[in-house]
């Protein structure tokens, strides 16, 4: 081989892997292109770039072999032109080692990579154009290389990997009160990690919409009705139930029929389904509610209907118990002389812990029921008009506000505290 010939073949090799190394960073900096792929719309190029961007350890992984290739190649050359053609010239073979290696690294390796870190967009594409068509050839050497990799590693490296066990709640906890002695945590922040713990403990009946917030409407109503409920509805879903509230036969999606020009609504009735009010929330979101569109109705012990629950339900009690506001002042208000203007929807233990007010009345279990609302509502047996009172622990309840079978808003007045003996107020 004559020193032309070896020149040309140097100089090609360098070439291609100057392309290599620059299609090599460029794969690395794929998800850097994001902004440019919206910019590209949906064109080929754009078609491109994200066939690269979903992937790009396939395209990484054939850079690397081709690199590695080139490389040697360029090295078993290069020491054949120096101490070949070149020391027939004169020419000291540590000198022309020197030179040949250092423009293998500048124009192959250093310069390719920082155009490629300038332009990665321009830069893919051009691989691209390299690599896909020797994809055929390269593939299964990538394969058998990645092949023998895990064996060497599972031979050799495993058993001397110590496993990393997970840490316990126990140990997290620890480390929470550790940090919080040392001063890197307040209170506040401590309590928000404490309570971000206490989710995976959530069922859905803690994050469910009572039956009595529900909006029910029984099959045999005629269309007049159906279509005023589900023009104004209380919530998105309409439940359609048979002779009682406990025999669901579907749910209706008033947006979708909004949506659908206000069809006929027996075209727009979902199958219910059901799951047991003690169902952990993370399991239910995981198994039954993959969309917004997916409502979940909780069943009782008895098989009746206990309430309903959506992913936006879940959504605001997760974070609610991560991140707890200071909500109770929203739904409980102050307004002087031992009243309250209470929200319906308030729940029954934010009261007891607020106003330390017993519920416990007669023959109505308060710890079945969630809220101040429809606790009312159990305990007068009927659907109460504005103005009704009645007494619950010593507290005088009145109802403000009702929509439906709701109760919206009522007022609480507690009995006077008795004075303290000891004169301290």
């Amino acid at each position: 081989m004559s020193l032309l010939v070896a020149s040309f073949l140097y100089l090609t090799l360098l070439l291609l892997l100057a392309v290599v190394s620059a299609a090599e960073t460029a794969i690395h900096s794929a998800r850097d292109v994001e902004g440019q792929l919206l910019a590209a719309g949906e064109g080929t190029v754009a078609r491109r770039l994200r066939a690269i961007t979903a992937n790009p350890f396939a395209h990484l992984h054939r850079a690397l072999l081709l690199s590695a290739t080139l490389n040697l190649a360029l090295a078993a050359l290069g020491l054949w032109t120096v101490t070949g053609p070149l020391q027939d010239l004169g020419w000291n073979p540590w000198i022309s080692s020197a030179v040949m290696f250092l423009a293998t690294v500048l124009l192959g390796d250093m310069a390719p990579k920082f155009f490629a870190a300038r332009a990665p967009s321009m830069v893919l594409l051009g691989s691209l154009r390299l690599l896909n068509p020797l994809r055929g050839l390269i593939d299964p050497f990538t394969s058998f290389a990645d092949r023998a990799a895990d064996r060497l590693l599972q031979r050799f490296v495993t058993r001397h990997l110590k496993t990393r066990l997970p840490v316990t709640r126990d140990e997290f906890e620890t480390v929470v009160e550790m940090r919080q002695e040392q001063g890197l945590l307040n209170a506040d922040e401590s309590a928000m990690i404490y309570e971000a713990l206490e989710i995976e403990a959530l069922t859905v009946r803690d994050c469910m919409v009572p039956r009595v917030d529900l909006a029910l409407i029984s099959s045999d109503s005629d269309d007049k009705k159906f279509t005023a409920l589900l023009e104004k509805p209380s919530s998105r879903f309409v439940v359609v139930h048979g002779e009682t509230p406990d025999s669901v036969e579907g749910i209706i999606d008033t947006t979708a029929w909004k949506l659908a020009s206000r069809p006929a609504w027996r075209e727009m009735v979902m199958q219910p389904v059901f799951v047991p009010e003690t169902m952990l929330v993370l399991e239910a979101l995981e198994q039954h509610m993959q969309t917004d569109t997916q409502p979940v109705l909780i069943a009782d012990e008895y098989g009746g209907l206990e309430g309903m629950i959506t992913r936006r339900e879940i959504a605001d009690w997760l974070l609610y118990e991560a991140a707890p506001w200071q909500g109770e002042a929203a739904e409980i208000q102050e307004l002087g002389a031992g009243r309250y203007l209470i929200d319906g929807g308030t729940r029954l233990d934010d009261l007891r812990e607020e106003l330390e007010v017993n519920f416990d009345e007669g023959n109505i279990d308060a710890g079945a029921i969630d809220t101040i609302g429809g606790f009312v509502f159990n305990l007068l047996g009927h659907v109460p008009k504005a103005g009704e009172r009645i007494s619950i622990g010593g507290a005088d309840i009145k109802v403000r506000r009702v929509v439906r079978a709701r109760i919206l808003e009522l007022e609480l007045r507690l009995p006077p505290k008795p004075a303290d003996p000891s004169g301290e107020t």
